[in-house]
């Protein structure tokens, strides 16, 4: 009989539980060390606070300006206006208060608590150095004060290393991140450059290079100029283009200064919007502002000039002479309802892809991408037309072409 033949079963079976229980104290090491982590880094209480970071007493109201600067040399200044801010590098482009405020309560909040370093040997590492850094916050405070804030790495989730110019310390934050502290425009202005409500535009001109499309809606359906005859326009692709140009979204703001390099003077797409808004019910006789739809378009002109904003017009008339109730709660004749156009100047496109845009609707110049424009720059008349259907393509189910039909139920048998 082998040697092999000789093991005890038994003794085998040992061995294998043997190395089971070791492949399972193994896990149970590796799980131990994972828990010990979580508990260390990222659940870990708050060490106490031994004061505010910026001081004593240093509030969002002290704060006049501040700057700041990215690792990549990208920088920001906001600046305090009366009870506003700006954005003075950008010819006073306003700032949305509700933005910056929250980002300055971060920064005010902060708290020396979780000390983590304290001599300058640190401070490179930490990335929390005057010549190396994720974030620097220069602030401006009342009586001429200016505090520098270094925001630096972070040794864990939900944690990052900051450190004042001024103290040696360098200490843990869980509320304030380097991305919080934006160093591009976006980050604290209203992006929404051109607002208007879609369904209240009635006529849409696009003048580029590739000649002037018309667009005009009425009751509901889109038609268009210069349509050939036997081709059907497709009201999705207008509609799409529509929506783009009614929500304009800026990338950046560029001043109010007009710059050659822009190229207004041969402007590579000029769009007119016109919007007709409903009178507002009026309430009790007064004038609700008729028309006032939020775009903040500057060029508006009101059709029926004289019966908008009119509180005591038409009083005794329409059979209310006599009455003995004041005019203002008689029944006011029915307002004209607002048109309203804005007008959008494409200028030429830079380096990054992206165009200098005009709007009648505001002084500033801001830089926006193509598809936020719906790509009016190169748009021509072959592109809101429904393809005509290929060779020896089945005629079913293809929309018919009756006279009067409405434009809105086109599109639905392209191919």
């Amino acid at each position: 009989m082998s040697t092999a033949s000789r093991i005890d079963p038994r003794r085998g079976a040992d061995i294998g539980a043997r190395r089971r229980n070791l492949r399972l104290a193994i896990l149970a090491v590796i799980q131990a060390a994972i828990l010990a982590f979580v508990l260390l880094t990222v659940v870990r209480p708050p060490a106490p606070s031994s004061g505010p970071l910026l001081g004593k007493g240093v509030t969002v109201a002290d704060i006049q300006s501040f700057t700041v600067t990215g690792h990549d040399g990208t920088k920001i200044a906001v600046k305090r206006d009366g009870v506003t801010w700006v954005l003075p590098d950008q010819g006073g482009f306003p700032a949305q208060t509700s933005r910056v405020e929250g980002f300055l309560k971060e920064l005010t909040g902060l708290q020396k608590q979780g000390l983590v370093a304290t001599t300058k040997d640190a401070y490179k590492r930490l990335q929390v150095s005057p010549t190396d850094y994720q974030r620097r916050i220069v602030l401006d405070l009342k009586g001429g004060r200016s505090e520098t804030l270094y925001i630096g790495s972070e040794p864990a989730y939900g944690s990052t290393n900051v450190r004042m110019d001024k103290q040696a310390g360098v200490y843990v934050s869980h509320n304030l991140h380097a991305s919080d502290a934006r160093t591009d425009a976006a980050g604290y202005v209203d992006t929404n450059f051109v607002k208007l409500d879609t369904a209240h535009v009635t006529r849409v001109e696009v003048k580029n290079a590739n000649g002037d499309l018309v667009f005009t809606r009425s009751g509901g359906a889109w038609s268009m100029q210069g349509v050939p005859a036997g081709r059907k326009l497709d009201p999705q692709v207008v509609t799409g283009m529509v929506s783009s140009l009614t929500d304009v979204q800026l990338d950046e703001p560029l001043g109010k200064k007009v710059e050659p390099s822009y190229g207004f003077d041969k402007p590579l797409a000029v769009v007119t919007l016109t919007t007709v808004t409903p009178a507002a019910k009026a309430s009790g006789g007064s004038a609700s502002g008729s028309g006032a739809s939020g775009s903040g378009a500057t060029s508006a002109s009101t059709s029926g000039s004289g019966t908008s904003g009119s509180t005591a017009a038409g009083s005794g008339s329409n059979g209310t002479a006599g009455a003995s109730t004041p005019a203002a709660s008689a029944a006011a004749p029915a307002a004209a309802p607002t048109v309203t156009t804005t007008t959008i100047k494409v200028g030429a496109k830079d380096k990054d892809g992206f165009y200098p845009i005009q709007a009648s609707s505001s002084p500033y110049i801001v830089r926006v991408s193509g598809s936020s424009l719906g790509d009016v720059v190169s748009r021509k008349l072959a592109d809101f037309l429904v393809k005509p259907a290929s060779p020896g393509a089945s005629g079913a189910g293809a929309p018919s072409a009756t006279p009067g039909s409405s434009l809105g139920g086109l599109g639905t048998g392209k191919p």
